[in-house]
């Protein structure tokens, strides 16, 4: 295979053959939560991330939000989705975590 042949997973989702890391990093962190690094498969579900971090850190999550780059992270998404073609393997992506905020009417 070439170094952009690309595979597709059962999720949808492509995949560099070679390249990119079958593994990435994520380090979730927020205010007032606690610091934490998984890793993961590129085909891993963001769900399964983000109730592995509210587990940890004790909260429900419909209490959270998960935000990459100041975007609002979904569920359903896998990590691929991000678009981190040029992660190294060592390097660790940074995930935000804020409280949900409900309001916003007088």
């Amino acid at each position: 295979m070439s170094p952009s042949t690309t595979l597709c997973t059962e999720t949808g989702a492509e995949v560099k053959a070679e390249g990119a890391p079958q593994h990435i990093s994520l380090k979730i962190s927020g205010s007032g939560f606690p610091d934490l690094v998984i890793k993961v498969k590129r085909t891993t579900k963001l769900s399964k991330m983000m109730s592995a971090y509210c587990q940890r850190a004790g909260k429900q999550l419909n209490e959270v939000r998960f935000m990459y780059e100041g975007q609002r992270l979904n569920a359903d998404q896998v990590v691929n989705d991000l678009d981190l073609d040029d992660i190294e393997e060592d390097e660790e992506v940074q995930i935000d975590v804020a409280q949900e905020a409900v309001g916003g009417s007088l």
